[in-house]
């Protein structure tokens, strides 16, 4: 039986305030009443295509969670994404224009990239896919090139961060529900230790600027320019300093699909072309590494998602996820979690994932 945490309202988007999304539009000229639905995300942003009362054109509106709401989401606040897309418009990324926006109240009008993902782009055959994984890697590589001299000083350090310290969601919500047994401190502080041990054998990750949510369905394609501007990059305010191979991770072991192998061997050497063996070499390590921490903290996000937050939809992806760690944890750099794993009986067996499965009965009140 599905036991549901109710800490929460019926629904997050019921803290947005109708009236006040209204009078924002009203301010800027669009028309409130020619709002169309166009998406949302995890971290509870609703987007909407909006439309001038003068001349028809659209924008979008993004619809973040206020300020002051208690049920933000770490990594996403609307001040970010504003100071963020500043900075990278000013280094030619192509990232939408901001027209307004309205930190305090969760707001802003950004310039319409238009319906078509990446993701989408290859699934109607729009262009081959394998051509939109290159220009994806080498948009990235661009990317972390033009922000390489002078990032932002308030970036926080992924070290310190929520994403890093997520990869604790593995024992926190995964755990619970394939052991039906509840972590206590002293596990979790194996499990960490564990990770510390491998990061502390590598010589330092080659750092920079982060994306953080580098995929298939933050990239808008833009068939209407020419070069890397065709990459349309979205879901930005989440930046950090730290180890460059986490966004390609992102990209080439998407928690939404897989990919065969050599279309991803075809990514990472796009993205290395030019490195030397020994700088890719280590580049490479460095990113099997950050590719299981990043799996394993998506394979309890996605259950937290569906158990605390009403989102079931994110199970569908359960079996990509755990596929990435399960071949993830053969490669030899990962061998004490592969070990610690097996003693403590986490498996990571390919299944389907319902909310029947799912109970809140063993998640500790405390989980990340």
């Amino acid at each position: 039986m599905t036991t549901i945490r109710k800490s929460k309202p019926q629904t997050l988007y019921d803290c947005f305030s109708p009236t006040k999304r209204t009078a924002f539009l009203a301010r800027f000229g669009c028309d409130p009443a020619r709002l169309e639905p166009v998406g949302e995300d995890c971290a509870f942003r609703r987007y909407f295509r909006v439309y001038s009362k003068t001349d028809g054109t659209s924008a979008i509106l993004m619809e973040a969670m206020p300020q002051d709401s208690p049920f933000r989401t770490p990594g996403h606040d609307l001040g970010d994404f504003v100071r963020l897309a500043g900075f990278l418009r000013a280094r030619a990324i192509s990232v939408p224009d901001l027209y307004e926006w309205d930190i305090a109240d969760g707001y802003a009008l950004l310039s319409d990239f238009g319906d078509v993902s990446f993701k989408t782009a290859a699934a109607q055959g729009e262009t081959r896919r394998t051509d939109l994984y290159m220009l994806a890697a080498d948009a990235l590589a661009d990317l972390h090139r033009k922000t390489a001299k002078d990032m932002p000083d308030s970036l926080p350090d992924y070290h310190q961060s929520h994403v890093h310290h997520g990869r604790v969601r593995v024992i926190d919500w995964y755990m619970p529900q394939i052991l039906a047994k509840r972590p206590d401190d002293a596990l979790r502080r194996d499990y960490l230790a564990v990770w510390d041990t491998i990061e502390r054998s590598l010589p330092p990750a080659p750092a920079g600027f982060l994306h953080v949510d580098y995929h298939f369905e933050n990239l808008m394609w833009r068939a209407d320019q020419k070069g890397l501007n065709r990459c349309g990059i979205l879901d930005f305010q989440g930046a950090m300093r730290g180890p460059l191979p986490y966004d390609l991770a992102n990209l080439a072991e998407d928690a939404r699909m897989d990919l065969p192998d050599a279309l991803r061997r075809a990514i990472l050497d796009r993205y290395c072309r030019d490195m030397g063996q020994a700088e890719k070499d280590h580049f490479m390590v460095w990113y099997r590494v950050l590719a299981t921490q990043f799996h394993c903290r998506i394979a309890g996000q996605f259950i937290r998602l569906a158990l605390r937050d009403g989102k079931p939809r994110y199970l569908a992806f359960m079996p990509y996820v755990l596929g990435h760690l399960r071949r993830g944890l053969q490669d030899p750099v990962l061998a004490p979690l592969q070990t610690w794993f097996a003693q403590n009986g986490i498996v990571f067996t390919d299944r389907a994932w319902s909310m029947e499965d799912l109970s809140m009965d063993h998640v500790p009140p405390d989980a990340f």
